[in-house]
């Protein structure tokens, strides 16, 4: 009895050398864990949703809008010119429909800084890089989707309307439509992570939201009024217009190609996105 209650203590004792109860090393919080924080802070929130369901009814009405106007542009045509008319994607509605899925991108630091619980956000997520990271990964993911289908939105409406109207358009098996339709997306969740780095460089939801509108609608508007190179450098190089070239079927030769233009859109996202990283290291909270 003796050795067996020995044994029981000696099995009761910790187990450590220095005779301390070992205690499991704590996991240190990663990408994929501040990825689901930031998740569940998007889907959480109600304003979300309401902004992407905007999102693709302004894709909806602008198609419309810019489909009806097309088709009055086609009624003035004489004959001549209507039997040499070759339908193209009318992508004008996407530089106001861009504005929202940017809201979007912009409000995940906007709204934290406006709250004052960025402190406790860089707090579960002390790294800044990785914070950055896994908001920008939840904002493309977001919009992505809801791009995409905004995008269908803008061209489906054009078409049905210009096809009331007995206008031509383009087939959907035409070579570079498959392009057109799943780019719509892969622009707008670009366009929401220019959103973010704006916003996280700004820190205000309404001077984000100016900066963007100056930067995709007012100084595109205005490219007709511009001498004609400054014209093709807005056209062809600027953050929005370029990725627009994604969406286009004309073979411009003063401009990028397709890939070329969401090319230097990526450019542009990606160094805002650097300059978002620099000053969120550099301020404090």
């Amino acid at each position: 009895m003796t050795g067996n209650a020995s044994a029981t203590a000696r099995a009761e004792r910790p187990t450590t050398e220095t005779g301390r109860t070992r205690v499991a090393p704590h996991r240190r919080p990663g990408l994929a864990d501040a990825v689901r924080a930031e998740w569940r802070k998007t889907a959480t929130m109600r304003s979300t949703w309401i902004t992407l369901v905007v999102a693709v009814a302004l894709g909806a009405f602008f198609g419309a809008l810019f489909g009806g106007a097309g088709a009055t542009d086609f009624a003035k045509l004489t004959a001549a010119e209507r039997a040499a008319f070759h339908p193209v994607p009318d992508v004008r509605a996407f530089l106001f429909v861009h504005l929202v899925t940017g809201y979007v991108g912009l409000r995940a630091f906007t709204v934290e800084y406006a709250t004052r619980t960025i402190s406790v956000t860089l707090a579960a997520s002390p790294r800044r890089g990785r914070l950055l990271a896994a908001k920008a990964i939840v904002c493309a993911g977001v919009t992505l989707v809801a791009g995409w289908l905004s995008g269908c939105a803008v061209l489906f409406a054009g078409r049905a309307v210009l096809t009331a109207k007995d206008v031509p358009v383009n087939a959907l098996g035409e070579p570079g439509m498959i392009r057109v339709l799943a780019g719509t997306g892969a622009l707008l969740a670009l366009v929401s992570l220019i959103g973010l780095a704006l916003g996280c460089l700004v820190r205000n939801t309404a001077g984000a939201l100016s900066v963007l509108a100056t930067m995709g609608i007012l100084i595109p508007a205005m490219a007709p009024l511009y001498p004609e190179a400054p014209a093709r450098l807005v056209l062809g190089y600027w953050p929005i217009t370029a990725g627009l070239r994604l969406l286009s079927l004309d073979d411009d030769p003063a401009l990028p190609g397709p890939w070329a233009g969401i090319t230097v859109t990526c450019a542009w996202a990606a160094a805002l996105l650097l300059a978002a990283y620099v000053a969120l290291r550099r301020r404090d909270a």
